[in-house]
């Protein structure tokens, strides 16, 4: 601490980071020189976004959802300038040869789907009603529990399967729990009933998107945090981290310069930042970062001749057999009209570092996209005027069935440095919205007094609200 002024560093310039060096300097009582450092050239991380060909594009598919609590909302409203933009929700999956609503609902399921799928279903909800299941280990174990033969093997397990890259049976029960909002058949009835008219939740089938696109989000927390006098800066490439004998940090960044912290605050992969620490961590803890493993993830995007390939925001595909998960159109996030004569589509494809498709060409990757959406009912009539990949190495947190010793171990060392607090999905390892994020970053500044003194207490409070969080389709 200099001339009486705490100094606080943030690791990671997304959403949680940035809004939780606003909400510190937006208190003229606590006396402090904030810091955000960002690897990258742009702000935003997951959840930044870029232009090309006059196009506006997200790193996947985002959107701010309704249950994003008032205060955040509120502040987001006023930093857009009115560029918050309220959408309807209009999306698609792709089942049984056809395509269905999303996020599913039941009655839309047993109008559209075959009959044969609508009795099963129908079979495995009667069952449950006079059958009990034992307690949940697995991802498999929480949904056949929940929702049936039926629902699972056509849907959920060969959908989770392409996630993460395991079978459902390998893959935690937590998953589950906090990342499928329907888990049972009882939860997806009252997902029903809150659509129905007088029992409609404010908000249901909408959603929220700034009209220059997702990334527009973190650019204007960021714009707020250097005119309320913080810094921010990018490109920076972070070496080692070294705790002092008084509990603050040194950051040697790469080219030999050196930053001084009194808190450090991580919003980057705990495993990352557990490689970053020196002296470097007991055998055990290192074993546990190696077994610790994220998802990656190809983001290819085709640009194409045409205002728009459908009038959909995102198509939803469990199947096998076609290489993407999702495919997001952002020109319908925002419902834009510009640039007239071609739209982008980005098709996301879940997979795993230095695996076949995440070392082939883009020429590579655009043809078997070609053919799988023309094989999923979605063919392409108009000239590809571009495409182009993006890798991202750090997507979705894999639960196996081992992920909680593993973390636990990380998290005991990680916790035994009383000025290191990690938040945000990839700094715990969490499945989590913009929003769950955004508000840990409020939580986390109302943590730090106007003295600069730390309640481990109330943080730990917090982290156990947080692990409640479940994850919004």
């Amino acid at each position: 601490m200099e001339n009486g002024r705490i100094k606080l560093v943030v690791l990671g310039a997304g959403p949680a980071g940035l809004a939780l060096a606003m909400k510190w300097l937006q208190r003229p009582s606590l006396k402090a020189d904030v810091v955000v450092l960002e690897k990258a050239d742009q702000v935003g991380g997951l959840a930044a976004g870029f232009e090309q060909e006059g196009l506006i594009f997200d790193y996947g598919s985002h959107r701010l959802h309704p249950s994003t609590s008032p205060e955040i909302l509120t502040e987001l409203h006023n930093l857009l300038a009115g560029d918050l933009l309220d959408q309807p929700r209009y999306g698609r999956i792709r089942l049984f040869d056809r395509f269905v609503q999303f996020p599913l609902k039941p009655l839309e399921l047993v109008r559209k789907l075959p009959p044969a799928f609508v009795a099963g279903f129908l079979r495995d909800s009667l069952v449950k009603l006079f059958r009990t299941g034992g307690a949940p280990v697995s991802f498999a174990d929480v949904l056949m529990n929940g929702l049936g033969k039926t629902f699972c093997e056509s849907f959920y397990f060969p959908y989770a399967e392409k996630l993460w890259g395991l079978p459902p049976e390998q893959i935690a029960a937590v998953q589950a729990q906090r990342r499928v909002a329907a888990n049972s058949f009882w939860k997806m009835a009252a997902k029903v009933l809150y659509k129905m008219p007088g029992l409609k939740r404010p908000g249901a089938g909408r959603f929220f998107y700034p009209a220059k696109g997702f990334g527009q989000i973190s650019r204007v927390l960021a714009q707020e945090v250097q005119r309320l006098g913080g810094s921010l800066r990018t490109h920076v490439q972070i070496e080692r981290i070294e705790e002092q004998t008084d509990g603050s940090w040194i950051l040697h960044q790469q080219g030999g310069a050196c930053l001084q912290a009194d808190m450090l605050f991580s919003t980057i992969p705990l495993t990352v930042l557990t490689r970053l620490i020196r002296p470097v961590a007991p055998a055990p803890v290192m074993q546990a970062v190696e077994a610790l493993r994220f998802r990656a993830m190809v983001l290819h995007y085709v640009i194409l001749e045409t205002d728009q390939f459908t009038p959909y925001d995102a198509h939803y595909f469990p199947q096998k057999d076609l290489i993407f998960s999702r495919l997001s159109e952002p020109k319908n996030y925002r419902r834009a009209v510009e640039p007239r004569g071609r739209t982008g589509l980005c098709l996301e494809i879940p997979c795993d570092v230095d695996s076949a498709v995440w070392n082939q060409t883009d020429a590579e990757i655009t043809a078997r996209v070609l053919a799988d959406l023309h094989k999923a009912g979605l063919p392409v009539r108009c000239r590809v005027i571009n495409s182009f990949s993006k890798r991202l190495p750090f997507i979705y947190p894999i639960y196996d069935l081992a992920f909680a010793d593993h973390l636990q171990t990380l998290e005991d060392h990680l916790n035994r440095f009383p000025r290191l607090i990690r938040l945000g999905r990839q700094g715990l390892f969490v499945h989590d919205n913009t929003h769950h994020t955004i508000e840990m970053a409020y939580k986390a500044s109302g943590c730090l007094d106007d003295d600069g003194r730390w309640s481990a207490e109330q943080w730990q409070r917090h982290l156990h609200s947080f692990a409640q969080n479940v994850v919004e389709d």
